[in-house]
């Protein structure tokens, strides 16, 4: 069963013509803004399965009321954006969210432009400080510390970028990280870009203060760009690189995902082969920025580590809802049904969406699953084992990492990652408000990892905390890889 992290910038930035025509500073009635939030509020009541598990129903009523006072007789699209994703946010699912990628797209509209920074929380000589990974033209030193875009500081922008970011439970450190990644999109809702940025930094060769001038990018020459760089920097999701010298297998995985499910159950099992192969005792799990994806391939994954094999999810919760319904499409028609029913007959994942789209509209049911994935013991790796995480770590991602921890099969290793031990929303469905065209996603199942209906809230911490410093960002070294190098050595 497919689920999804909206804020995983990788994925979720690829709609380039999304209500283009709509500009930021667009107005709007005060009447026309009240009408969206409400027809919002009924949709989140019809088709979340419980969207008051993380969130008292009366906070939420209060934040409601509190949002239609603060809109003006006439409110721009840029102001209302924000109130409705403090709204959303009340919740504390990650699946309900506001569609960011339709934020950038919006900023492109009328000619508009975006000035792409990959920056990072990293630990500066006085303390931890917002450094710059790359810049898309290289005119700035890796490393280097942010202060301000555009004239705006950072701490405004991070302040911001938090009140957009969402959250699951009360991972607040994770929630953290998602607002670093999309900061330079909400800088663009402070400021709007023009062709030429001006970036303060704290250079990190010299320590001075520099202002540098950086190209904005218009939306084809943007699209274009990205498309290239993530083609060239992200190889198909599975990769395994192999280290003699310390005996150490790091495999990988970016997205559960993939295009090809049968490409990555391959690649999975390959990759496990030549690790036997070559008696490799030690191995790392990279699930750093992996937002998710099917429940199936998080089992495969699993059952090559734990000779127990690994059933996921316990049981989903789920409500049908037209909703819901819209976010198959042609899944549910007659047809597939029937191919459903003949050839998937024993996928416990898609005969549970094929049960949610059977149930009337507005009716919550809970599907257990009970059949686990398991390997020959033979394939099984059997050594020591450490999972790297870190704040874009979410959805089905949370899910493996849940199991890890709870079955003591090795030690984590980086930050806190987005999501409790006890389980997630997931399946979202677009939702587009009809007045001002805003796309929101809203969950329309949740998702247990055990039978407890426990819905713990802080989300999963590593057993060992670590984070880049700027050298580090500077040589590029991989920090977390490096202190499981060490901990290998130690052993």
């Amino acid at each position: 069963m497919l689920r999804y992290l909206i804020f995983i910038l990788c994925f979720s930035l690829c709609s380039e013509n999304f209500y283009s025509q709509r500009r930021l500073d667009s107005l709007y009635f005060r009447s026309d803004l009240i009408s969206d939030l409400e027809v919002l509020k009924q949709e989140l009541l019809k088709s979340h399965p419980g969207p008051f598990e993380f969130c008292d129903e009366r906070y939420f009523d209060k934040v409601y009321e509190a949002s239609t006072y603060v809109i003006e007789e006439r409110t721009t699209l840029r102001e209302y954006t924000l109130i409705v994703s403090n709204l959303l946010n009340t919740l504390r699912d990650s699946h309900t969210a506001i569609d960011y990628s339709q934020l950038l797209d919006i900023q492109f509209s009328d000619d508009g432009y975006y000035m792409p920074l990959r920056l990072e929380l990293g630990r500066g000589v006085d303390g931890q400080k917002l450094l710059i990974a790359n810049d898309w033209e290289d005119k700035i030193a890796p490393g280097s510390e942010l202060i301000a875009i555009n004239g705006v500081n950072t701490n405004k922008l991070l302040k911001h970028a938090m009140d957009y970011a969402c959250v699951e439970g009360d991972a607040n450190e994770a929630r953290r990280a998602v607002a670093v990644s999309m900061l330079t999109i909400c800088a663009g809702l402070k400021v709007p870009y023009n062709a030429i940025n001006n970036v303060r930094t704290v250079d990190f060769n010299s320590g001075d203060t520099l202002e540098i001038d950086l190209k904005g990018y218009q939306r084809k020459e943007f699209y274009k760009e990205r498309t290239r760089r993530y083609q060239a920097e992200q190889p198909f999701p599975v990769q395994l690189t192999l280290d003699a010298q310390n005996e150490l297998a790091i495999l990988q995985v970016s997205t559960f995902a993939p295009a090809s499910s049968k490409k990555y159950k391959k690649l999975v099992t390959e990759s496990f082969r030549k690790i036997s192969e070559g008696n490799y005792n030690n191995l790392i799990i990279d699930l750093r920025n992996n937002g998710g994806g099917s429940s199936s391939l998080v089992e495969f994954l699993y059952s090559f580590i734990d000779s127990a094999g690994y059933n996921t999810p316990s049981n989903v919760i789920g409500r049908n809802s037209r909703l819901a319904h819209s976010r198959s499409g042609l899944m549910n028609s007659f047809i597939a049904d029937i191919i459903m029913s003949l050839f998937f007959s024993g996928n416990e994942d898609v005969q549970s969406y094929r049960h949610f789209a059977q149930l009337p509209i507005g009716e919550v049911d809970t599907v257990y699953f009970k059949n686990p994935v398991r390997q020959d013991s033979k394939r099984v790796f059997k050594g020591n084992c450490y999972v790297l995480t870190n704040g874009l770590t979410a959805s089905a991602a949370v899910d493996f990492t849940s199991a890890f921890k709870k079955r003591n099969r090795g030690a984590l290793v980086g930050q806190q990652c987005l999501g409790p031990l006890t389980g997630t929303w997931g399946n979202p469905s677009y939702f587009t408000l009809p007045k001002t065209g805003l796309r929101v996603t809203i969950s329309t199942i949740r998702y247990n990892y055990d039978n407890s209906f426990r819905y713990e809230r802080e989300g999963i911490m590593p057993d060992y905390p670590v984070e880049r410093s700027s050298m580090d960002i500077h040589m590029n070294a991989d920090t977390p890889i490096q202190f499981v190098i060490n901990l290998v050595n130690k052993r």
